[in-house]
């Protein structure tokens, strides 16, 4: 009887150890502060007072530098078995102090670019946008690093071009920008679903809130993702994923 009860134990346990590695956790990290974050801040003063950083999405503001400072302490602590990193010098800069620290290496991926703002009424019927552009994915331009990137980067052979999100046509716009998204979540799943690793994507405001919403079904959901602040999705034994932390606190849907 005890080897019976030893034997189920032993099964048991091994099943609950197996389901609970396939649990594959997708992390989204947001930039630090750049100066384009700030202009609200000093549009009542006269330009000559600005600081030259403000309204440049290419420097960090004190603030931004200082987030920067903590964050890669904080991830310091974690364990990331693939890094993804959208192009943009915020995005790149923001993480690259940890890649440096820990000795790793980010991959870029064009569609974790910034996007435009999506509004919940677009959300709530995606079947009236129209299809995404043909050429959306081909991208405009060919991605450059600086020499003191590059050694911290990796590119796909897909992946070595910018892709354009801001078209004059705002229907069109939003259909891009949910191909994008849609298209990190099929990346994401085919490399790594059911795998019960951890990845860290990281990027900006705009386009996290978008993959956050298709990924998790949660489309109504309100909230603006915070400078240096992350958001994390578990995978679930069917498949689909639910939202665990959301700007660094645990997350609760809330009950109907």
């Amino acid at each position: 009887m005890k080897k019976f009860l030893f034997t189920l134990f032993f099964i048991l346990f091994s099943f609950t150890a197996i389901q609970a590695q396939e649990l594959l956790k997708v992390y989204y990290l947001r930039h630090a502060e750049g100066g384009h974050n700030v202009v609200d801040e000093w549009k009542d003063k006269p330009k000559d007072q600005w600081p030259a950083y403000v309204g440049n999405p290419d420097i960090f503001t004190p603030k931004g530098n200082k987030q920067v400072e903590l964050l890669t302490e904080k991830l310091k602590g974690m364990h990331f078995d693939f890094i993804a990193v959208s192009p943009i010098w915020r995005s790149r800069n923001t993480v690259l102090p940890y890649l440096k620290a820990a000795n790793l290496k980010g991959e870029i991926w064009p569609e974790l670019a910034e996007t435009s703002y999506i509004h919940a009424e677009t959300f709530a019927d995606l079947s009236k946008l129209p299809p995404p552009s043909k050429e959306l994915f081909a991208g405009n331009a060919d991605i450059k690093l600086p020499e003191s990137e590059a050694p911290y980067f990796t590119f796909r052979e897909d992946g070595k071009r910018l892709i354009n999100t801001y078209w004059d046509n705002r229907p069109l716009q939003n259909a891009n920008n949910i191909a994008m998204s849609e298209k990190v979540i099929a990346m994401v799943k085919a490399r790594y679903s059911k795998s019960g690793k951890s990845l860290l994507l990281v990027g900006h405001s705009y386009a996290g809130a978008t993959l956050l919403r298709l990924l998790t079904g949660q489309k109504d959901l309100d909230f603006v993702i915070e400078n240096t602040a992350l958001w994390m999705a578990e995978e679930q034994p069917d498949g689909t994923f639910v939202l665990k932390m959301l700007n660094n606190k645990p997350f609760e849907s809330p009950k109907n």
